[in-house]
């Protein structure tokens, strides 16, 4: 069976609300075929104020036991940052708890093994992730 381990950019552990390199917490979950179990939460000083191109050592040394991070926006330096250290990169909004059911749901955990896939979530996708909540999701290679 297999697992994921996700991290969740969030100040109230309940809605993604944070972009990357503003981001002040991380809420940890290991996610499998079936269930979620909330780990922790982590806390990290912001890496930047607006746009930065680099300085991305310490989000990648806080994260680096997870497979995917999911974030409110993310530029393109710390994703190709993250996704060259093998993490899995999603720009999403909406509750947690919607979106991490809808991983089961998809069997995402199922496919962690998978180093040659990364997928970006943004709004206005063409396929629900959550239900009635707005949030939608496009997958692209990057």
């Amino acid at each position: 069976m297999g697992k994921l381990r996700a991290a969740f950019a969030s100040s109230n552990n309940a809605y993604i609300d944070e972009h990357f390199g503003s981001a002040q917490y991380f809420q940890i979950y290991d996610i499998d075929e079936k269930e979620a179990e909330y780990v922790e939460e982590r806390r990290i000083n912001p890496l930047c104020k607006g746009h930065c191109e680099g300085g991305f050592e310490a989000a990648y040394d806080l994260l680096k036991d997870t497979d995917a991070i999911f974030v409110l926006r993310i530029g393109e330096s710390a994703a190709g940052y993250m996704i060259q250290h093998g993490k899995r990169v999603f720009e999403a909004h909406g509750f947690i708890e919607n979106i991490v059911n809808e991983l089961i749901g998809d069997g995402f955990a199922k496919d962690t093994d998978n180093d040659n896939e990364n997928v970006v979530l943004a709004s206005g996708g063409a396929d629900q992730l959550a239900g009635d909540e707005g949030q939608a999701y496009r997958k692209e290679a990057v």
